[in-house]
Order: structure tokens, then C-alpha cells, then sequence
């Protein structure tokens, strides 16, 4: 367990410093970067805008802008925004828990929501049910989320004028935005869930277990042990969607996050605010998949984690 635990961290480390690597040379490989998107278009003279970038390092060689700042992460020391001077491990936090609220209602939702769809749709006893199962699924799949977000507030807000469209802050702010982006995470866990079940269900174990006359509740019990195996697996996966997501919901929404600040930030060349924001998700997105492999343990304790 504990080698694993370090084989895992040693991992993550390495996904995170290769993501910051290909986010530093996309960044300064696209023409332009913070001065002139700040004093540039302002209209400060070449001059000042040499001082800007003679200041800042920006006219530093590549590799030394580079060393610079995975030194400075070492020390914990995210930088500093290019555009605000504000230190990016503070901005962070500042929008990181309105962030955190949407993408974990986001993922309530979609679990809820998917594994209900997945087992409608294997195991519904009518049609109908069947049916409309596999076709909500379908249809979280096939439409955009920013259609889905223009017609639920549509449809809510002004039409029923029921919930809250844009903006603003609490529960009710956060409901629409959260729907919209549960709904469609939940797609590929319906359709995940479902296919496991039915593989589940022709698999000898079920035969036994009917025959030796075990209550379906029992079988199904068994059956849903197995099929959930894949669905942790993708569940973890659609976190990456949920971080992407967040910044499309966020915009359309007009909710204060990570989203816009990674937005501003690109549109900003914010050099060191899009880096930081690049690390926080691959560490992230590497911790959920950890605890999706406990999760395996603890459904099936037959799996390993040395495995």
C-alpha cells in the first residue's frame, strides 16, 4: 500500500509538471503576451512597454523564464498575475470555493442522475421506461452545454420565473448552473452504467445465484457490484469534463470561478495565472483518479492496489 501511495504521488507530480511544461510553451508559442494586452493597447509608448517587459522578465530567455518559475513552485510559490500583480495562489483562493460548489453539485447530480438512467435502461421491466432512459442519455450526450444553459434560462427564468438565471451568489443562484452541467456528465455514466449491467447480468455468476434460488434482490445486489467496477472509472474520468465545463456554465451564467479567471487570464496572455490554474487542475484531476482506485477496493475487494 505504501509504495503504491508513493508510486501514485511520484505520478501525479509528473502528469502536473508535464501539463505545466506544454501549457509554458503553448502560451509564449501563440504571438503576443500581458504587456500587450494591457499597456499596448493602451497606448503607452514602446519605451514603457520595453521597462514592462525588461521588469516582468518577459525578455528573459525561455529556459531561464522557465527555471524560474518551476523553482518558484518548489518553493510554493505560485507567481504573481502579469496583469494585477496579484499573488495567483490568492486569486486562486478567492474563486476556488465557487468553483468547488458548482463542480461538486455538478457531480451529485450526474452520479445521481447517470447510474438511475444506466439502470432504467438495463433493467427497466417496461418499454417505455427503457426507452426514455436511453434517449435522456442520448440527448445529454448530443447537445451542447451552452444550448442546454440558454434554455433553461429561458425556460425557467423568464418563462416560469422560478429560479434565478444569471448571477449572484447562494443555493438558488447555483441550482440551474448545476443541473445543466450534471445533466450532461451524466450521459456517459448512463450509458457506462447500463452497458456493465447488461455484461453483468449474462455473466455464469447470475445463473448460479438464480439457481441455487437467491432473491432477485440478492442477484441484483451481486449484479450491481460488479457493473459499478466501470462506472467509478468513468466517473473519475468525467471530472476532466466537469473542470472544462465549469468555465463555459461560469461564463454563461455570469458566475464568479476559476472558469473566468482562466478566460480573462488567456485573454490576457496572464502568463503565471493560467500556469497555476494549469497545475491545480492536472493535481486535481490526479487525486480523483486515486481515490477512484480506492473506491475499486472497497466495491470489489478482490482488486489490488498493486494490480
Amino acid at each position: 500500500m505504501i509504495g503504491y501511495s508513493i508510486k501514485r504521488f511520484g505520478s501525479a507530480l509528473f502528469v502536473a509538471w508535464l501539463a505545466l511544461t506544454l501549457a509554458f510553451v503553448a502560451l509564449r508559442w501563440v504571438p503576443g503576451d500581458a504587456v500587450d494586452a494591457t499597456l499596448a493597447r493602451g497606448g503607452a509608448s514602446p519605451g514603457e512597454v520595453a521597462a514592462r517587459r525588461d521588469m516582468l522578465g518577459l525578455n528573459d530567455p525561455l529556459w531561464r523564464q522557465y527555471g524560474d518559475y518551476v523553482l518558484g513552485l518548489v518553493r510554493g510559490d505560485w507567481g504573481e498575475s502579469l496583469v494585477t500583480e496579484q499573488p495567483v495562489a490568492e486569486i486562486i483562493r478567492q474563486n476556488i470555493g465557487a468553483t468547488s460548489a458548482l463542480s461538486g453539485a455538478a457531480l451529485l447530480i450526474a452520479v445521481t442522475l447517470g447510474v438511475a438512467l444506466g439502470i432504467a435502461a438495463s433493467l427497466g421491466r417496461w418499454r417505455p421506461v427503457r426507452y426514455g432512459a436511453e434517449g435522456l442519455a442520448s440527448l445529454a450526450l448530443s447537445t451542447p452545454v451552452y444550448w442546454t444553459s440558454t434554455l433553461a434560462i429561458y425556460v425557467f427564468s423568464i418563462v416560469l420565473g422560478i429560479l434565478p438565471g444569471v448571477g449572484g451568489e447562494g443555493i438558488r443562484y447555483l441550482i440551474l448552473p448545476a443541473v445543466v452541467l450534471g445533466f450532461h456528465t451524466a450521459g456517459s455514466i448512463a450509458q457506462v452504467t447500463a452497458g456493465s449491467i447488461r455484461n453483468a447480468m449474462g455473466q455464469g455468476f447470475v445463473r448460479t445465484a438464480r439457481a441455487k434460488g437467491l432473491p432477485e434482490l440478492d442477484v441484483l445486489d451481486h449484479v450491481l457490484r460488479v457493473g459499478m467496477l466501470p462506472v467509478v472509472a468513468v466517473v473519475a474520468l468525467q471530472l476532466g469534463f466537469l473542470l472544462s465545463g465549469t468555465v463555459i456554465t461560469e461564463i454563461i451564467f455570469v458566475r464568479r470561478g476559476l472558469g473566468r479567471v482562466l478566460l480573462t487570464a488567456i485573454d490576457n496572455r496572464d502568463y503565471p495565472v493560467v500556469e497555476g490554474l494549469v497545475v491545480l487542475s492536472a493535481l486535481t484531476y490526479s487525486a480523483i483518479n486515486m481515490l477512484a482506485d480506492v473506491a475499486y477496493r472497497v466495491i470489489d475487494p478482490r482488486v489490488r492496489m498493486e494490480e
